[in-house]
């Protein structure tokens, strides 16, 4: 598929990995919709770096609540827009005990939920085309993860499963895939302590922080390549890759 003139929805670009995928869509020639839930500065800011490009617009959606989702697609529709690729990054990482059932039903709203309404609403207006890719973590991958995090990786968990299946259920021409990022460089980061940062760096083979723009390089690829589907691609400099000795 070429960008050029293709329409992309970008969910939670307002700062971070969305962010640097609105920008890189952007750099391909895509018309790119920012969607946002509170950071409005944060996707002018995005708006701005994307018109450097091409163009686009910002768009303020709940994505957990169904009918605020409903009505951002029907004002797609009133506007005469069809959403060509669906980027379902919008989600925020919580730790929690066991029995923080409040965070348990948040995460599962905000990451999961937001990403099957925005995902069916998606697929009614796809005419049996487009391109859905949806951001992971290797904390849902079920080999790794973080107890620390258990709700965050359990929805996680859900989105890899979630996009197996409708990789299954409309192919040809819906193609849908999923990208696991490790320990990318994002700005709830700049909160934690030296200590804590280093014990990830320590923990992939790269030494490093992963950097938006390198998640966004991966979800770029599987929305031009028109044969892959229902793979979920691991960008977490090296941290699953298992010891044999």
């Amino acid at each position: 598929m070429q960008l050029k003139d293709k329409t992309v929805l970008v969910t939670g670009a307002s700062s971070g990995i969305g962010a640097a995928i609105a920008e890189t869509f952007a750099q391909d020639g895509a018309f790119v919709i920012i969607n946002y839930r509170k950071n409005k500065t944060g996707a002018e800011k995005t708006l701005a770096a994307v018109k450097k490009n091409s163009d686009g617009i910002i768009m303020q959606t709940d994505l957990s609540v169904l009918e605020q989702v409903a009505a951002m697609y029907r004002q797609f529709k009133a506007d005469g827009t069809k959403i060509d690729i669906l980027v379902n990054n919008a989600g925020e990482a919580k730790s929690g005990e066991l029995s923080d059932y409040d965070n348990w039903e948040f995460q599962w709203r905000n990451i999961l939920m937001s990403a099957v309404y925005t995902t069916s609403e998606f697929i009614s207006q796809a005419d049996g085309k487009g391109k859905i890719i949806s951001i992971a973590s290797i904390y849902g991958v079920p080999e790794l993860g973080n107890p620390d995090f258990m709700q965050y990786g359990a929805a996680k968990a859900a989105i890899i499963s979630f996009t197996k299946n409708l990789a299954k259920k409309y192919a040809p021409g819906i193609l849908a895939n999923a990208v696991a990022p490790g320990f990318v460089w994002t700005p709830p980061w700049e909160g934690t302590s030296k200590a804590d940062m280093q014990k990830c760096i320590d923990n992939t083979r790269l030494k490093r922080f992963i950097e938006p723009a390198e998640i966004a390089d991966v979800v770029l690829m599987l929305a031009k390549n028109d044969a892959v589907t229902g793979e979920v691609y691991k960008v977490d400099g090296g941290v699953g890759i298992p010891e044999i000795f």
